[in-house]
């Protein structure tokens, strides 16, 4: 059984971690892209359009597209709540952008138990596989230089 006084302080450290947004300048770039591009899927989705071509153009690349597209729709499906992301034009990140970035820093460094811990008690356990796969292949196809 988990002690309850660690967990209630692990709660409080990773409330306070999200109460400072962070700004999406300080990403690595894959996951500066994923997080814009998780902002221009929103967009598109509010015009009630298609993102695919405008990422594909983005990333001069169809399966790019396609693998952040993948995890767009893996967030939604898993996210216990409804993913809330800022505007393109925003440094900050929202809290559920820094817990992306966080979950992609893990899987950009292979450490699945730190991306496990970061969403544990958050995402129900038996979609953690899904969110990791979809991640890494979207790190994996998008582009690593400027």
């Amino acid at each position: 059984m988990r002690d309850p006084e660690a967990q209630a302080q692990r709660w409080s450290a990773a409330i306070a971690d999200l109460a400072r947004p962070g700004d999406v300048r300080a990403l690595r770039l894959p996951l500066l892209h994923v997080v814009m591009s998780l902002r221009l899927c929103a967009l598109f989705e509010r015009a009630e359009r298609e993102p695919l071509a405008e990422l594909s153009t983005r990333f001069a690349s169809f399966t790019a597209a396609r693998a952040v597209l993948d995890l767009a729709r893996t967030i939604r499906a898993v996210w216990p709540e409804a993913y809330v992301c800022a505007r393109p034009c925003c440094m900050k990140m929202t809290p559920d952008e820094a817990t992306l970035a966080a979950l992609g820093r893990a899987a950009l460094s292979g450490d699945r138990a730190a991306f496990t811990r970061q969403i544990d008690g958050f995402i129900r356990f038996d979609r953690h596989d899904r969110l990791h796969s979809a991640m890494l292949t979207a790190l994996t196809c998008l582009p690593r230089q400027g």
